[in-house]
């Protein structure tokens, strides 16, 4: 069985965009250089400015642990207060999906 972990969050304006943009970019890339998750991120194309981060894994173990660790990395600490104003307050959202078919 595997788990696709989604996060979503939604751009505080379109001034905001870039800021948010970068951010993905650099979290990804030390995520996936860090965790060896292989995330992926993009841009929702209609309605509000959202971005989605996506990895999937084979434990929802694995998960608890990254979610644990990340909270004493300095480092990621750090990403997410130098973009914090890029999003619209309380609006990340996390959501875990059970992949059955693919």
């Amino acid at each position: 069985m595997s788990y696709r972990f989604i996060r979503t969050a939604t751009v505080k304006t379109g001034a905001a965009m870039p800021n948010a943009l970068r951010f993905a970019s650099e979290v990804t890339a030390y995520m996936n250089k860090r965790y060896s998750l292989n995330m992926k991120f993009g841009a929702e194309l209609f309605g509000a400015s959202k971005l989605h981060w996506h990895f999937d894994t084979d434990s929802l173990d694995k998960i608890q642990q990254l979610n644990a660790q990340l909270m004493e990395d300095r480092e990621y600490l750090g990403l997410l207060d130098k973009y914090k104003d890029a999003w619209v307050d309380g609006s990340i959202k996390d959501t875990l999906v059970t992949v059955l078919g693919g």
